[in-house]
């Protein structure tokens, strides 16, 4: 059984806030679209992990690492960040997300906490990785138009954007929906190729315990600069098989 808290527009889309069963789980999702895409959400149960797959993987991830500065490309309603202020005591992040709508939706239906470690930048990713400097210890990318990666933040340049951004031994980790082979590997296949050629060195993990070869899903790619953890001990499933890279499999921006 649902129940609609909230729907409408904002300027950069339409929204609705439902208190619904997800994957099994009670729980309140924010939805996009006229609900065809989910976009955040958190459970409503006593379960330890966090409502989506990818989510769980991108805390397992910095809440191992405890990293002292983060940022996040892609807020959402903050599920993630809240959760990582709630268990990282130390941990600064900033937050890029360019629709502020969705900030007051987190304040009013996800507990988004006001806290002195948490700064919101209400911009796109690229324009706030061309006017900040700030060098951070992880950069996550989780930033989507309903389920598609915006190409400025998935092309060489960004990825060379990314490292810049990275104090020595940074990692960046992105959730990534794309098929694993075939032409629906395209996504997860040009980011990876930028991954590779920007960082010294370069994985693709496993957001659920299976995975379809064909099927879109999603995985956590990640990249490394210098001499850093293998991050399999960090992070539940296991890194896949990278794709073959192939000149001209990276994608660069429009001149």
């Amino acid at each position: 059984m649902q129940h609609i808290l909230w729907e409408g527009d904002t300027a950069y889309g339409r929204y609705q806030v439902v208190d619904t069963t997800y994957d099994g789980r009670p729980a309140r999702v924010l939805y996009s679209g006229d609900q065809q895409a989910a976009q955040s959400g958190v459970a409503r149960d006593d379960g330890a992990d966090l409502l989506f797959d990818y989510n769980q993987r991108l805390f397992e991830l910095v809440a191992n690492i405890a990293p002292s500065r983060v940022l996040l490309i892609g807020g959402g309603v903050f599920t993630l960040p809240t959760a990582l202020l709630n268990a990282l005591s130390e941990v600064r992040i900033d937050v890029v997300e360019p629709d502020a709508a969705l900030t007051e939706l987190a304040q009013d239906f996800f507990g988004l906490p006001v806290s002195d470690r948490l700064a919101i930048f209400n911009t796109d990713g690229r324009t706030f990785l061309r006017e900040h400097a700030t060098r951070y210890d992880m950069v996550l990318v989780d930033a989507y138009t309903h389920t598609t990666i915006p190409k400025e933040l998935k092309t060489l340049q960004a990825f060379r954007a990314y490292h810049a951004h990275l104090r020595e031994h940074g990692i960046v980790a992105m959730n990534v929906i794309s098929g694993y082979y075939g032409s629906s590997s395209r996504t997860l296949d040009q980011m990876y190729a930028a991954a590779i050629q920007t960082f010294d060195r370069a994985d693709i993990f496993l957001a659920s315990r299976g995975y379809s070869l064909w099927l879109p899903q999603n995985f956590v790619l990640t990249g490394q600069r210098g001499e850093a953890p293998l991050l399999e001990d960090y992070i539940r499933y296991d890194a896949v098989k990278p794709p073959e890279v192939q000149p001209g499999m990276v994608l660069e921006d429009d001149d």
